[in-house]
């Protein structure tokens, strides 16, 4: 089960994600984005704090919402990534296609 909630900091979005990052998760997590930046969000700050999984489907969606944003000029940081999911950002390849800092502080 995922929990999502968002509050705005300064210019940028910053969405706090809880619990596991799943196919079925992720398709709520699509559906959420792709309403904030219809609504006109230009720059989101994803923190993964309290994730413990994200699987291929929960990557797809990061990607998909940096897609939809660069023609905008608007950007995804991801932050609070612990060392599993570091490794899986790693292996991926994602580490080298986002900003990941250690917390919202920095990603602001």
């Amino acid at each position: 089960m995922l929990s999502i909630s968002s509050s705005k900091i300064q210019d940028s979005l910053v969405i706090t994600l809880a619990g596991r990052i799943d196919a079925n998760s992720a398709k709520e997590l699509e559906q959420q984005t792709k309403s904030w930046i219809d609504d006109g969000e230009k720059k989101m700050v994803l923190d993964f704090s309290s994730v413990d999984f994200i699987s291929s489907a929960g990557l797809r969606v990061i990607l998909l919402t940096a897609k939809k944003l660069e023609p905008l000029q608007g950007k995804v940081k991801l932050c609070g990534l612990n060392s599993t999911l570091r490794d899986v950002f790693e292996i991926s390849g994602f580490s080298k296609l986002f900003v990941i800092v250690p917390g919202v502080a920095e990603a602001l």
